[in-house]
């Protein structure tokens, strides 16, 4: 009976120590609950954040105004969508590792102004983890008193993969050379010396991702710290900060940069300095020229072309400049996707107005709080209230539509939503469009084919204006068009809709690219032949139609050299998207029209060249004129000669890329005959990779036919002529000739 007795009693004591312990926290919390229900907080003190999750959206139901302008609601909101984003088992795992963690998880929660960075900037981890591990390590490493919360978030989201992008490499990387802490406190320490860009400390957490890099494809910490001391550029120059090393892709020991002893006998080495002291090619020269960036505050980013690396620095919000052949490409950090320009572009105008994406931002948090409290009709308004400050966010446009798509939006309703409510707000960005289109392709389909084509012509409309270059493949969008018409009727008028609204507008490249894909597309069959043709002539006579002010009907002669010159314009685009197949097939065509009334003057000293003219692919120029032939071009690349003409400029430029590589022997160049003396010095460039020039020839006064030897053995695919004038003048040709063996 007595132990009976002393267990009820120690059972009794334990008991009222528990109750103690809860009536402090309780105690304790009530102090903080103006910010979250005590409910909530008691989760979150216990590392049970499914229960933090269940007691917010417990509150949020019993809520009557869900808004941001309800400051009680907006942190309940915000708090809701942390765990969301983060997962509610990632958070209760981490709290239960260490009470050191579970204490940064409570700190963090209680945090309103951190979770809203952490929120707010584009790409939350996609490893959730490891960018709260992150956080937590920084947290440690100031004593729990971050200094710099922005940077710090910077690291966690570019670190942990991006939402939607996991990065299975991120997990190999070495901690002893790739480290967020050691990141952090090199930036904080060149902030604190002066050292980074007088515009770092304005840099939001977005912008800041572009600083820390992604260290999956990006350098070690050593390289940060030796780029910082070592090659210092003026603010504006780090887009050339990439010759500080040597271009050459054979060691000071005769090593192939492609074999395995390149670096040696070089071993522990930053990758910065073993660049700068044994060279390289384009990899580690745009590795370096935009680590030296980042290592001074610049957003760079690093980016893939075809057989080639480059980069990007940013001197300015809003200015991305190419170092290197950038910034066009891939992108090796991002967050709207890695198609540059495109992308950048849109990141750039999502975040334009911070008080805007904020306002934004937080209308976002409350629309996924509504649909966690079962309020579907009231979450769309306020995706769609979210929109009104941000119309081009992805991710709030994806959650607008799966709100739709949830009530089963009609094919009426969703045709006036996408060309009363949507594209109009997305020209200059018909890519972000077409993407976020994508949402709702299913009800699209179950459109009629008159109201289809009018959501792609809108489409259309939009990616004229679309700034884009020759990176960009529009491929896929239109494929999915095509597919999505019901007969090859169907995609004619597609294609005539596609021609006509690209050639009203915009720069020519996305023209170039679609034109490239319809060739590619249809040009194979004689029946896609002429299925090709018929709409291009189509769209070119509704384009020269629409020219004419008075409307009438126009004599065959004006008619015909209107169709001349909407061909000239595609010819000029498909020269600027770099597309060969699409600059051929539309010179055939236009010259079934009838040959423009010019004939070149013959080569008169052919034979000094060994070899044979060299089959070409595509002739392109820095810039055209009212006075160009782009009829013309693909014949300047034969001893038949054609004709061209730049505007004014300071360095015209004409490339000619051939069928295939092979080894040049040099290359034949005349001008047009009259004014002959407006292009003086002129300089010949070769590469192999379209990106990276070697000087072959040069003279100071050319003749009106000039002779360019090339060094035995030149490999070259590309082969560009420069004129360098005293002052911007015109430049003409009519052969650029090359010869190989």
């Amino acid at each position: 009976m007595l132990g009976l007795l002393s267990l009820g009693l120690v059972a009794g004591a334990a008991e009222e120590k528990a109750q103690s312990v809860q009536k402090k926290i309780t105690t304790r919390l009530a102090k903080k609950s103006g910010k979250l229900p005590v409910a909530v907080l008691k989760a979150v003190e216990m590392g049970d954040y499914a229960a933090a999750q269940q007691a917010l959206v417990a509150e949020l139901q019993q809520c009557g105004d869900i808004s941001p302008v309800n400051a009680r609601t907006l942190r309940l909101a915000m708090m809701h969508e942390w765990i969301r984003v983060t997962g509610a088992g990632v958070l209760t795992e981490m709290a239960g590792d260490a009470k050191e963690k579970c204490r940064f998880l409570a700190e963090f929660a209680n945090d309103q102004a951190w979770q809203e960075i952490y929120l707010s900037c584009g790409l939350v981890p996609y490893q959730k983890a490891l960018g709260m591990d992150i956080l937590y390590r920084i947290w440690s490493e100031e004593k729990g008193k971050v200094k710099n919360k922005p940077l710090a978030v910077a690291l966690a989201s570019c670190w942990g993969g991006g939402e939607t992008w996991p990065e299975p490499a991120l997990a190999k990387m070495l901690p002893t050379k790739f480290n967020p802490v050691r990141r952090y406190t090199f930036f904080q320490k060149q902030a604190a010396e002066g050292n980074l860009h007088p515009n770092f400390p304005n840099l939001k957490a977005w912008e800041l991702r572009f600083v820390v890099a992604n260290p999956a494809q990006d350098w070690d910490d050593a390289s940060y710290e030796f780029a910082a001391r070592n090659i210092n550029m003026p603010w504006d120059k780090y887009d050339i900060s990439c010759w500080a090393a040597t271009y050459t892709g054979t060691s000071k020991f005769g090593d192939s940069v492609q074999g395995g002893a390149y670096n040696l006998p070089f071993g522990d080495e930053s990758e910065a300095e073993r660049t700068l002291l044994n060279g390289g090619v384009c990899g580690a020269m745009s590795h370096l020229g935009a680590v030296a960036a980042m290592a001074h505050g610049i957003p760079a980013y690093t980016c893939g072309q075809p057989g080639h690396c480059a980069y990007a620095v940013r001197p300015q919000r809003g200015k991305w400049i190419g170092g290197f052949g950038g910034p066009d490409g891939g992108m090796h950090n991002h967050i709207f996707g890695h198609d540059a320009p495109t992308s950048y572009n849109l990141m750039e105008a999502v975040f334009a107005d911070d008080a805007k994406i904020q306002t934004a931002y937080r209308r976002s948090f409350c629309a996924r709080a509504l649909e966690a409290a079962g309020r579907d009709a009231d979450a769309e308004k306020m995706w769609r209230v979210a929109l009104e400050e941000a119309p081009l966010h992805p991710f709030f446009r994806a959650g607008l539509h799966a709100q739709l798509l949830k009530r089963g939006i009609s094919a009426g309703e969703c045709y006036a939503y996408l060309m009363t409510d949507m594209l109009p707000q997305y020209v200059g960005h018909g890519v972000a469009a077409a993407n976020a289109m994508a949402d709702l392709a299913g009800v699209i389909a179950s459109m009629d084919d008159r109201n289809r084509l009018d959501v792609f012509r809108k489409v259309h409309e939009a990616l004229s204006l679309t700034p884009a270059s020759w990176a960009l493949k529009p491929d896929k969008l239109v494929e999915e068009q095509s597919a999505a018409m019901a007969d090859d009727a169907g995609r004619e008028k597609l294609l005539k809709v596609v021609f006509t609204e690209l050639m009203k507008r915009g720069d020519g490249t996305m023209f170039g690219q679609l034109l490239e894909w319809a060739v590619k597309k249809f040009t194979p069959t004689e029946a896609g032949s002429k299925l090709f043709n018929r709409a291009f002539a189509a769209a070119a006579a509704e384009v020269a139609s629409s020219a004419d002010s008075a409307g009438a009907a126009e004599a065959a002669s004006d008619r015909n050299k209107k169709m001349q010159e909407a061909y000239s314009k595609a010819i000029v685009a498909a020269e600027q998207a770099r597309s060969a197949p699409a600059f051929q097939a539309l010179t055939q065509g236009a010259l079934a029209l009838g040959m423009p009334d010019f004939k070149a003057a013959p080569l008169q000293k052919a034979g000094e060249l060994q070899g044979q003219p060299a089959r070409a692919a595509l002739f392109r120029m820095s810039t055209s004129s009212n006075y160009d032939s782009p009829v013309l071009h693909a014949g300047i690349m034969t001893p038949a000669g054609g004709k061209c003409h730049t505007a004014k400029e300071q360095t015209p430029t004409f490339i000619v890329e051939l069928e295939k590589h092979g080894f040049a022997t040099g290359c034949i160049i005349r001008k047009t005959d009259g004014n002959e003396g407006r292009m003086k010095k002129a300089v010949v460039y070769t590469s192999e990779d379209g990106a990276t020039w070697f000087k072959r020839a040069e003279i100071d006064n050319m003749p009106k036919e000039w002779v360019a030897t090339f060094p035995e053995g030149t490999g070259a695919r590309w082969v560009k002529l420069e004129f360098q004038n005293a002052s911007p003048d015109f430049a003409h040709l009519t052969h650029f000739v090359v010869y190989a063996r």
